[in-house]
């Protein structure tokens, strides 16, 4: 059984699992991955991901998974440096996915969201590289690392950037993006490649039978004990 708990970026231990959805904040700009149902005008035509300032947003929510085309990863599966994750937007229901055609700003590698119902190919898959620590599998994500994304297929890395901002000039009129910034993938770490989970909804396994009932419901624990809880961000 689990038990969904929230935790928020001032809780510097929280130990991520699969299964968390989360939100995801880039450090250089302080913007948040972001996708919705607007497609690329240019490139390879798919749904478009974006950085948003707000930090609010539903659509700016993504679920740690597995990789494609490997086991089954439970909710008690912690998130280890160095694992290969796919994250799924939660709304559409299409994951993170990167290719060799062009973004439309910058000219790096586009960064797309793809798929349907969570179903995707391999170009969906990304190496989670934390900083400062041991990326062989044995060191926990947790909310204290920043982190790079690395796409498993072409080896570069997730980034943004307060120049690659949506506007008129660069995306028209009446541009449902404007104001966002490009999401795309380099060749090099730097510091537009470091993101960090921000806040969500952490999956969690229950040390007690008595915390949570079989649907979640974690209505019998110490009223002194408010963080666990079902919410809704």
């Amino acid at each position: 059984m689990i038990c969904i708990k929230l935790r928020k970026r001032q809780n510097k231990r929280s130990v991520l699992y699969f299964g968390s959805t989360v939100r995801l904040e880039h450090q250089q700009s302080e913007y948040f991955l972001h996708s919705h149902q607007v497609q690329y005008g240019s490139g390879s035509g798919q749904q478009s991901v974006t950085g948003m300032r707000t930090d609010h947003d539903y659509n700016s929510l993504w679920t740690f998974k597995e990789c494609w085309n490997t086991t089954l990863k439970k909710y008690d599966d912690q998130i280890k440096c160095g694992d290969c994750v796919r994250l799924e937007h939660m709304l559409t229901t299409k994951n993170l996915h990167s290719h060799f055609h062009q973004s439309p700003i910058s000219g790096n590698q586009e960064v797309s969201a793809y798929g349907d119902n969570g179903n995707g190919d391999g170009a969906d898959d990304w190496i989670l590289e934390c900083d400062g620590v041991s990326n062989d599998g044995q060191s926990q994500l947790s909310a204290k690392n920043w982190f790079q994304l690395k796409h498993k297929m072409t080896g570069k890395y997730l980034r943004a950037s307060r120049k690659d901002i949506y506007n008129q000039r660069n995306c028209g009129y009446h541009c449902p993006i404007e104001g966002q910034l490009e999401i795309s993938a380099s060749l090099a770490k730097s510091p537009e490649t470091r993101w960090k989970v921000y806040a969500g909804l952490f999956y969690l396994p229950i040390e007690k039978e008595s915390d949570c009932n079989e649907y979640g419901d974690c209505d019998d624990i110490d009223s002194d004990d408010d963080e666990y809880r079902t919410v809704d961000l």
